[in-house]
């Protein structure tokens, strides 16, 4: 009789927990979404980015802040801020400079208006001789090689954007900063000391070199007290036409006849400039700077369990407002992620007994510059990271295709369909990896790691992933409109990122009412 009761009494309370658990879920809905959303995403946050006129990454700190007071959950730090402190590094404009040396050492022409990428916090000087080196380019197909037959070892190549094909309209690819990236490559393998980049005179859209210009000189964030990360094996520099005039000035040409030249003849027509050295002075400046992660969380049920947690993560931060003035309103990336984290949240908090592990919900900061606020994070945790089970980081899931991406597919173009998910995850925890494919079945996504092995590296759950905590990275893919300003809320799939959001809630719940903690079984080389 005892025994009967006893299994009565099992059945009503898993009856009970099903429907808490369903009544969360549908806590979860497009309208709540939608609203967090258009404020986040609105113009008047300016892009949520550091030292915009309009301070719109500190209001949307504020206002995710108001939201976990108004929900209930306990601050994860002093009053729900966690202060991160950066230093930022800016080039020093008026004091870079480019020379061109003659002889008995006697600079014969100075330009200050140039800038780099990818430099060291520090100040660096590079001397060198000059090569011209055309486009820079190199065609598999037509054999075409700009620096055929040209020594660049130890030299400062100056190359014009674009290449051959592009600039006479064989080929309907447009100017990006790929293409430039490839010519760095080569440069770099070639042995060059430092790649003078200028934009091509008959370049009809010349402008894009103004938006590389806006993020170079705005200067980068680095934790305090740290290195600032791996710096390019190869100067970048951005320069001039009139510097490069003045450079290829022995040929009796100007830029302009090269190309022109080239273009018509269909052959390179680089060469070592013979009467002078260059001699280049990249100057930086630093200074304190500061922002923050918003960080609150919901205490597990269990006595002893509670001790133990579960992590979302995303960033809030975005690009802010471009050289020309248009707003980066970023409403998938990561206003979804954003959003997300508040609506579950709230279905956690619905809950009348909450899980038996504690939940932690963080809003980093500095993503875009560089994993920041993450990388802050994980080196000062809220609970031990030997007592964090998993990482679940959500950015970018507010958008679908209308079919699903096939095999091979370009990365830019691997928006997910209509069910499609993707999940990257280092696969340590073969459990985890269990819960979340039940999970799928369940909504009916179909999940795909598709994007692991390329951006394993390119988010915040890799913080977490590199002290062998199991992570899972959720988005939907990328789309054209991704750190472009038509990423706008208009554009978003609001069923499709319900979907998601629960598809992480219910993930999260598994996790943390398990009796036993996920297993790790095989963990990250070297933790």
């Amino acid at each position: 009789m005892k025994f009967k009761i006893y299994l009565s009494l099992l059945l009503i309370f898993a009856v009970l927990s099903s429907v808490a658990q369903k009544n969360a879920i549908e806590s979860i809905t497009e309208n709540d979404l939608k609203a967090h959303l258009e404020f986040i995403a609105s113009d008047y946050l300016q892009g949520r980015d550091f030292n915009t006129e309009i301070p719109g990454l500190e209001i949307t700190a504020e206002y995710l802040k108001a939201h976990c007071r108004k929900m209930g959950l306990k601050p994860g730090a002093d009053d729900f801020f966690q202060p991160v402190e950066m230093i930022s590094v800016k080039p020093d404009m008026e004091n870079t400079v480019f020379q061109l040396i003659g002889e008995n050492n006697k600079v014969a022409y100075k330009n200050n208006d140039i800038f780099s990428l990818g430099n060291s916090s520090g100040n660096d000087t590079v001397t060198g001789s000059i090569v011209f080196a055309g486009y820079g380019w190199y065609n598999d197909d037509t054999k075409y090689n700009d620096t055929e037959g040209l020594d660049i070892k130890g030299k400062i190549v100056v190359v014009m954007t674009r290449n051959l094909e592009i600039a006479t309209g064989k080929s309907d690819e447009e100017n990006s900063i790929n293409t430039e990236m490839r010519k760095m490559t080569r440069a770099l393998m070639g042995g060059a000391k430092a790649l003078i980049l200028v934009s091509d005179p008959m370049n009809p859209e010349p402008d894009w070199i103004g938006s590389v210009k806006k993020y170079a000189t705005g200067g980068r964030l680095q934790l305090k007290g740290s290195t600032g990360g791996p710096t390019m094996p190869i100067k970048l520099i951005f320069a001039t036409e009139e510097l490069a005039d003045e450079i290829v000035k022995e040929s009796g040409k100007t830029l302009a006849e090269l190309q022109k030249e080239i273009n018509d003849s269909g052959s390179p027509k680089s060469f070592e400039i013979k009467n002078y050295i260059a001699k280049i002075q990249l100057i930086n400046k630093t200074e304190p700077s500061s922002g923050k992660n918003v960080v609150g969380l919901i205490e597990g049920s269990d006595p002893v369990l509670k001790n133990e947690c579960v992590v979302f993560t995303a960033h809030y931060d975005h690009l802010g407002v471009s050289s020309d003035g248009e707003i980066y309103n970023g409403a998938d990336d990561n206003g979804t992620g954003t959003t997300a984290l508040l609506e579950i949240a709230d279905a956690f908090m619905h809950l009348k007994k909450k899980p038996k592990r504690s939940i932690v919900f963080v809003w980093v900061t500095a993503e875009e510059k560089g994993l920041i606020g993450s990388d802050y994070y994980s080196q000062h945790p809220v609970f031990p990271l030997e007592n964090t089970l998993a990482d679940i980081n959500i950015d970018m899931i507010g958008r679908s295709a209308e079919k699903e991406p096939e095999k091979g597919t370009d990365l830019d173009k691997s928006l997910a369909g209509p069910n499609g998910i993707y999940i990257v995850s280092g696969k340590q925890s073969s459990d985890l990896t269990k819960i979340s494919n039940k999970v799928c079945e369940e909504l009916n996504l179909v999940p795909s790691d598709d994007l692991t092995e390329q951006f394993l590296t390119r988010s915040d759950y890799y913080h977490f992933y590199k002290h062998g905590i199991p992570i899972l990275g959720v988005s939907t893919g990328l789309h054209e409109d991704y750190h472009r300003t038509t990423d706008e809320v208009d554009k978003i799939d609001y069923t499709k990122m319900k979907r998601v959001t629960q598809y992480a809630f219910l993930v999260a719940d598994k996790i943390a009412n398990q009796k036993k903690r996920i297993v790790v079984d095989n963990p990250v080389s070297g933790n």
